[in-house]
């Protein structure tokens, strides 16, 4: 399942994430993306990796909503994306740390979970975005296989795709974003870097992928 967003954080993290291109919005031409595929959003939230004001305001939201969850034993991050959110949230905590493959490496200890934690911990999993959910599902599924609770799942953004919603509710894992696309969108409208057109376009577009992945 899917909780959503607090409106005036998910105003505030959006606001953040396009003035620091995190977030942006093309539509003439769209952008290509490493799949090969065109869309007029594209997500970059390592713009924020180097930025210590907008890092801390996201790590500060975060910590308002694990305050709000079961208290979890340890924190993962997915990788790569997800690691260094993760890192600073299991710092800030005091909890041990992990990280997870989308699948088990094919050399060494052929691990798809890295670092430790008590056995039967309740891990927090932390991404940084959800589009299909496909990596939260992979990752919750490996630490589950490693004998971990993981129950609750956080990302900076989602495209709230009803598809992912219903991957993640089939898996029992309960997802909270600190915002959506849509949130970002408006919040580049209220700045005046898209005019009315280019909203319709990346509206429609969304209405077209949350469609089609139905």
């Amino acid at each position: 399942m899917s909780i959503a967003p607090d409106p005036s954080r998910a105003r505030s993290i959006a606001e953040t994430l396009v003035r620091m291109s995190a977030v942006a919005f093309r539509t003439s031409p769209f952008f290509r993306l490493t799949s090969g595929a065109e869309s007029p959003v594209y997500v970059d939230n390592r713009q924020l990796l180097g930025q210590v004001a907008e890092r801390q305001e996201v790590l500060a939201a975060f910590l308002e909503v694990i305050a709000q969850l079961p208290a979890p034993d340890a924190i993962a991050g997915t990788a790569t994306a997800g690691i260094p959110w993760g890192a600073w949230l299991a710092d800030r905590l005091g909890l041990p740390f992990l990280y997870v493959r989308s699948q088990a490496k094919a050399w060494g200890k052929e691990s798809a979970v890295e670092g430790t934690a008590p056995a039967g911990a309740r891990v927090l999993l932390i991404e940084d975005l959800a589009f299909s959910a496909g990596s939260l599902a992979e990752a919750a599924e490996n630490l589950r296989a490693a004998g971990f609770l993981v129950e609750d799942a956080l990302t900076i953004a989602s495209y709230d795709m009803p598809s992912a919603h219903a991957r993640l509710c089939s898996l029992g894992l309960r997802h909270t974003t600190l915002t959506t696309i849509d949130e970002a969108l408006a919040a580049a409208e209220r700045a005046g870097s898209l005019d009315g057109g280019q909203v319709s376009i990346v509206e429609a577009w969304l209405r077209d992928r949350r469609a089609t992945a139905a």
